[in-house]
């Protein structure tokens, strides 16, 4: 069954099976070192959909709201974030990125569950919906589920095929700033490239980091 177009009755996807986020660990990469040398010290950016759909994130919102995207597990945020360098990973991608270990305030909203094995039968929704190219359908879906009173979504993560990690996107007013649902939200931040358990986590998903002085792998003939 493809992934339809979300329903236009409102209040139609406010039935959607809960996830609760409160408390809970949340990760997310975010590029810490800018062209030109500055610094982005924080991990906040809630991005809204570009007029580009190919560059435009899967669950963006249109302005002037925006979503911030974040990883149950490290190597979930790992893999969507590098997402357009897992076959040829050059070290220079990790050092100029940080993963934050971030704690969900008890009061945060709870997420809608879109991956709960319901939801295909009760509202249509396939793995597409995560996995899939068409990024101006999902963001309708999200626009959708938005407007039915959700402020977060749990899904699969597109880059594992295993289908066994998760990643959250979190809805919010657009730009850089702390999220603003439930109070502060504690965060730590943490190098990628010298961390051994991190670069082991990437191993296992078949990601191999090309250190500085490598070739660039290339394709035999035949």
């Amino acid at each position: 069954m493809p992934l339809d177009e979300p329903p236009e009755r409102s209040g139609s996807l406010s039935g959607l099976p809960r996830h609760a986020l409160r408390g809970g660990l949340l990760f997310r990469v975010w590029r810490h070192e800018l062209p030109g040398g500055a610094e982005r010290p924080e991990p906040w950016w809630f991005a809204s959909a570009a007029a580009d759909a190919e560059i435009a994130g899967r669950f963006d919102l249109n302005p002037p709201l925006g979503t911030c995207y974040f990883g149950t597990r490290p190597e979930a945020a790992l893999l969507e974030a590098l997402q357009s360098h897992l076959t040829n990973l050059p070290e220079a991608e990790l050092r100029i990125r940080r993963l934050a270990r971030v704690q969900a305030p008890d009061e945060v909203p709870d997420a809608a569950m879109l991956t709960a094995a319901r939801v295909a039968g009760e509202f249509g929704i396939t793995a597409e919906l995560w996995a899939g190219r068409d990024r101006a359908l999902t963001r309708r879906w999200a626009g959708a589920a938005r407007r039915d009173g959700w402020w977060a979504l749990y899904s699969g993560v597109a880059h594992d095929p295993s289908g066994r990690l998760r990643s959250v996107a979190l809805f919010d007013h657009a730009g850089e700033h702390e999220p603003s649902h439930s109070g502060s939200w504690h965060w730590s931040g943490q190098r990628i490239h010298d961390d051994p358990k991190l670069k082991a986590a990437l191993k296992r998903h078949g990601v191999t980091v090309r250190e500085s002085g490598q070739l660039r792998w290339a394709a035999l003939p035949g």
